[in-house]
């Protein structure tokens, strides 16, 4: 008899500690093995007017890249920190540049926002 009562009390007090280090971890989800983190959106105009569609962004030191939609738009989920957004062939007043860089930082459950504009009117023309 005492053994199942041990047994039982046992399990009622494991079963209270599971349910104390549960309430303990609310606001962490078990699934997120990192840091919180946030959204990245990347948004390309063609000459502050209209999107740039199919212009290619990179997160540096990340292997996050892909190309802006339709609308001109590229969105990244990423830890939160400060990183280098990388917009290919972008037309800038001046020498030709192969890319452009913008520093953003991103916060924990917000969306931050980079901005870029190709300037096609800035571009050299074609030899």
């Amino acid at each position: 008899m005492k053994y199942h009562r041990f047994r039982s009390d046992f399990a009622v007090k494991l079963a209270a500690a599971c349910c104390v280090l549960a309430l303990s971890s609310c606001g962490h989800s078990p699934w997120a093995p990192w840091a919180p983190g946030g959204r990245l959106q990347v948004h390309v105009t063609e000459n502050g007017v209209g999107p740039a569609p199919g212009k290619r962004i990179e997160i540096q030191g990340t292997s996050l890249s892909q190309t802006t939609d339709a609308n001109g738009l590229a969105l990244f989920i990423v830890r939160s920190g400060s990183y280098v957004v990388r917009a290919y062939d972008i037309g800038t007043p001046g020498p030709g540049l192969p890319f452009v860089d913008q520093t953003v930082e991103v916060e924990p459950a917000r969306t931050s926002r980079a901005e870029f504009n190709d300037c096609t009117m800035c571009r050299l023309p074609s030899q």
